[in-house]
């Protein structure tokens, strides 16, 4: 039985530094774009809480370093129906991915993903293949509006590039922090894909919602 299917993106984790995710303050540090910063969501599936993904990013000069976990369980009755769990570190220079490594139990499934810049080429490596791509290229960094622009995107699961297209929905008004605040809202579609991301005046990424493949709801929301 297939309840979700995280085939599609929504990484996007952190390997070995999960313990520093306490030690960075959203709140305090959205105002700088190179101020360290956290993003820890409540995940909903069809308005149900089944998880958390969180998000961590740490500067060292002119690089950036995202750390991410998510944990997902959905019950049926008195047992775990599904379950999912990703790890993944990303490092960045500028607008272009470094490294990455990534792992992923998709209710079973295990995937592992390792790519860094070799020469002019981003060299890609799964548990099956290795894939090569241009040295600058971009995974779904929602914590960064600007990947929006993209039109080819790693999936950190499967270490393949999606083709996506972005639009502009709406502004709205989302509950934030307990306030109500002006919120951009955007699109990100692909083959099989459906994902939309809200985002306040200043950048800040607060929201995420998905259709699953058979149709469900998720949506990530911040206490």
């Amino acid at each position: 039985m297939t309840i979700i299917s995280h085939k599609q993106p929504f990484y996007a984790v952190a390997l070995l530094c999960l313990l520093c995710l306490g030690n960075f303050s959203y709140a305090k540090n959205h105002g700088s774009d190179d101020a360290d910063k956290s993003w820890q969501f409540k995940v909903f599936l069809d308005g149900e809480e089944i998880g958390f993904h969180n998000f961590a990013m740490t500067h060292k000069g002119d690089q950036k370093v995202i750390h991410t976990n998510a944990r997902f369980d959905v019950k049926f009755l008195f047992f775990t129906a599904y379950s999912y769990q990703h790890d993944n570190v990303e490092q960045w220079r500028g607008q272009c991915l470094e490294t990455i490594n990534a792992v992923t139990n998709d209710n079973g499934d295990e995937f592992k993903v390792s790519g860094k810049i070799d020469s002019d080429l981003f060299i890609v490596n799964t548990i099956e293949k290795e894939n090569a791509y241009p040295s600058c290229i971009k995974t779904f960094a929602y914590w960064d509006p600007a990947f929006l622009k993209e039109s080819m995107l790693l999936n950190s699961q499967t270490g393949e590039m999606n083709k996506v297209e972005s639009e502009f929905i709406a502004n709205e008004t989302l509950v934030h922090d307990g306030k109500a605040m002006s919120a951009r809202r955007y699109r990100l579609s692909g083959d099989k894909l459906q994902i939309d991301v809200w985002y306040s005046d200043e950048d800040l990424w607060l929201a995420l919602e998905s259709l699953t493949e058979n149709g469900r709801v998720v949506r990530y929301s911040m206490p």
